[in-house]
């Protein structure tokens, strides 16, 4: 008699491995939250960084090294409309 553990883990196995760029984007989440807030950070006390990335958001986070995908440019909106 097996487990519904046992058969998840039977089923996970047997999938194909995930896309390497699902893996590399999934390791730099971390790091992106990390830069994101701070770059939010400095905004908050820049009127000319705000005053860029309200702008142009995806060019001034790509500016301070931040790929803007969707998710972080939706994240990044986001803070903004807090100032």
């Amino acid at each position: 008699m097996t487990t519904d553990i046992e058969q998840l883990a039977r089923l996970l196995a047997a999938l194909p491995p995930a896309p390497q760029g699902w893996v590399t984007a999934a390791q730099q989440l971390p790091n992106v939250g990390a830069e994101l807030a701070a770059l939010m950070d400095r905004a908050a006390n820049d009127a000319e960084l705000r005053s860029k990335l309200v702008e142009n958001l995806e060019a001034a986070l790509d500016d301070a090294g931040i790929a803007p995908t969707r998710r972080v440019v939706a994240e990044a909106r986001a803070q903004l409309r807090a100032f």
